[in-house]
């Protein structure tokens, strides 16, 4: 029967828990630039209305 190391066993589990947290750090990177695009894209709109709108 084939059987791994204990030692190919720890590294397997090591590189697992690794990319899974480079995983989620991605994902939350993303997050972050998806909510700062948003933020910034509605202050963009809000900075443009006075001077598209009647002049006073």
């Amino acid at each position: 029967m084939f059987s791994l190391s204990p030692a190919v066993g720890i590294l397997g589990i090591l590189y697992a828990i690794f990319t899974v947290v480079v995983a989620g750090l991605a994902a939350y990177a993303l997050v972050l630039a998806i909510v700062f695009l948003r933020l910034r894209i509605a202050e963009l709109k809000r900075a443009e209305r006075p001077r598209g709108g009647s002049p006073e």
